[in-house]
């Protein structure tokens, strides 16, 4: 499911929070972090106030500058990916086992308003120990919060804002068969 974006975020509020509050969260976690809307540079005070960006990278500041994730925002109804990232859920979601948690995530892929698509940039991927893994669970979690949003983590499933299973991709009736068999 999803095969394309391995990490989204499905937003019913279609206006996106301040990227203020994204830089904010990780550095009071900690995180030598920044924001940034451009390829080259930090974002403006009015940047990072904004509520309609299109694009931002966070960014590692220590121990030399380089980019950790692109978050994407794409509207629904006026933008192609986030239209088909729904569908896609909506498909994958068919076999999976757990009534409650497909009508759950159902639902909410039904009314979303935008699709987040965040991709893990080459400095991360290459560092298993990177501190930047650590700092996706709040770079996730605050745009859940502040968007009324579901996290998907490709071959995990859907999340709820405070980062609670919801719908596991690993739990279709396949699966369970073969687990019954086992025993």
């Amino acid at each position: 499911m999803l095969e394309d974006q391995p990490l989204a975020l499905f937003a019913l509020k279609s206006e996106a929070p301040p990227l203020r509050l994204l830089r904010d969260a990780l550095l009071k976690a900690g995180h030598p972090a920044g924001i940034g809307v451009d390829i080259a540079g930090e974002a403006t005070e009015t940047e990072l106030d904004a509520r309609d960006w299109d694009a931002a990278f966070v960014r590692w500041t220590q121990p030399e500058l380089h980019e950790v994730y692109l978050i994407e925002r794409n509207p629904r109804g006026s933008d192609e990916i986030a239209d088909a990232l729904v569908a896609q859920g909506l498909h994958g979601i068919e076999a999976l086992s757990d009534t409650a948690g497909r009508l759950i995530v159902s639902d909410h892929l039904r009314r979303t308003q935008a699709v987040y698509a965040i991709q893990i940039l080459p400095a991360l991927v290459a560092d298993e120990d990177h501190k930047g893994w650590e700092a996706l669970d709040i770079v996730l979690t605050t745009l859940a919060g502040q968007t009324d949003g579901l996290i998907y983590a490709a071959t995990e499933g859907f999340y709820d804002s405070d980062g609670e299973l919801l719908l596991s991709e690993r739990d279709t009736p396949d699966e369970e068969a073969w687990e019954a068999d086992e025993s």
